[in-house]
This record gives C-alpha cells, structure tokens and sequence, in this order.
C-alpha cells in the first residue's frame, strides 16, 4: 500500500487552512464546552452533599436548590451577553456575605492547596 505524506501546512491553498483552523477551532470548543458540563455536574453533587451532610438538606430541598440554580444559570447566561455578570453577582454577594462580600481570598486559598497535592 501506497500512502503520500500529507502536505505542509504551508503548500496547503489558503481556503483549505482555513478550513482546517475552523475545524480545529470547532473541535476545541465542543470539548471546552464538555468540559465545562463536567466541571458543573461534579460542583453541583458536591454542593449537594454538603447540604446533605451539613445542614440535612433532603431530597425536596436539593431539588428546590437545583431548579432555582437553573433559573439562575439561564438568567446569568442573558448576563453574560450583557457583559453586566460580574458586577452583579459581587453586590449580591456583599447581600449576602455583608460589606466585604464573597471571601475570594478563602477561595484563592483553596485551589493553592489543591494544586500543591
């Protein structure tokens, strides 16, 4: 059997790189985009548990918790493309965690210590 070497990259026709690129860009974002599914899934059950385990949350409860984060998630998709997300998460979080707001410095502390395992 008979196989030519592929072309270099840069004998290829200009159409055809680009179109290798888009490719390539495609396959990059289907797996960011799975990647992102995972990550969400795995922080999801780990926030359930720890309500379980914590605070007793049982069944009825996690799955409030779970359709008002998705009610959430859809609203701050649309926030997203408003470039407005960020913003409004920080004053929710000084709502909620009073004028110093989410404890990002505790946050940061944890995956240190994650990436030094």
């Amino acid at each position: 059997m008979n196989v030519q070497p592929p072309k270099a990259w840069q004998s290829l026709p200009p159409a055809q790189r680009k179109k290798i690129e888009q490719y390539a860009i495609q396959i990059a974002d289907e797996q960011i985009e799975k990647n992102c599914r995972i990550m969400l899934d795995l922080y999801m059950k780990m926030i359930c548990k720890t309500l379980h385990d914590v605070y007793g949350f049982g069944e009825r409860r996690l799955y409030l918790l779970l359709g008002n984060h998705k009610r959430l998630f859809l609203e701050q998709a649309q926030m997203v493309k408003d470039g407005t997300q960020i913003e409004y998460l920080n004053d929710e979080m000084k709502k909620i965690f009073r004028k110093s707001g989410f404890p990002d410095d505790w946050f940061a502390g944890l995956l240190g210590e994650i990436a030094h395992e």
